[in-house]
């Protein structure tokens, strides 16, 4: 039996991957020794799943497109940046989401609660919106991307509307992970553009 690495994802217009990229760009100049996500990896991450039997793909979706048969299309709005676990102490750099937040959670404690059905443990911590754009590879503390981030002041971002949700596939190689959607869950496009 084959393995793939999975997770479940939200995905991004090109557009708001190319304003994301432009946030990221002044961080980088700071800190180039940190490990950049690719513009086109940009995500929001609603569960890891790591290894599966790619036989287990089909019984993964019917379990999501169940969790999710009710959940309405939203609008999403990207802005803000900062770091886990603080900005003082950058491990992983991020951009937030504002608006859409609330629509986001209840999707993931519904993709939660539908896996671990099927036998996927639940995560062990809340979860967090956000996009992961860097992630600090060194033991050394990052201080001029700490200082860059303490004094950054990146407001609205960009704005999409959120209409499915995504099983993705994570093949590893050395440049870096390449993604590809294995398969696409539609929200419900309901009037009203709310969850």
């Amino acid at each position: 039996m084959a393995n793939l690495r999975a997770f479940i994802a939200v995905l991004l217009s090109a557009d708001l991957k190319d304003k994301i990229r432009m946030v990221q760009e002044q961080f980088i100049k700071v800190a180039p020794e940190v490990k950049w996500v690719a513009k086109d990896n940009f995500h929001v991450t609603l569960k890891f799943l790591g290894d599966v039997e790619s036989e287990r793909v089909d019984e993964i979706c019917s379990a999501l497109g169940s969790a999710v048969a009710e959940q309405s299309a939203f609008a999403m709005e990207v802005a803000g940046v900062g770091a886990f676990p603080n900005p003082g102490r950058p491990q992983t750099v991020w951009v937030g989401v504002k608006s859409g937040f609330e629509c986001l959670a209840g999707i993931a404690g519904e993709v939660e609660s539908a896996l671990e059905r099927v036998g996927f443990p639940k995560e062990g911590r809340r979860f967090s919106a956000h996009i992961t754009i860097g992630r600090v590879r060194s033991d050394r503390p990052a201080h001029a991307l700490a200082g860059e981030l303490q004094a950054a002041d990146v407001g609205e971002i960009g704005r999409i509307q959120i209409n499915s949700i995504a099983v993705m596939k994570s093949d590893l190689h050395r440049e870096g992970p390449i993604y590809s959607v294995l398969r696409e869950i539609p929200l419900q496009l309901q009037g009203g553009g709310g969850c």
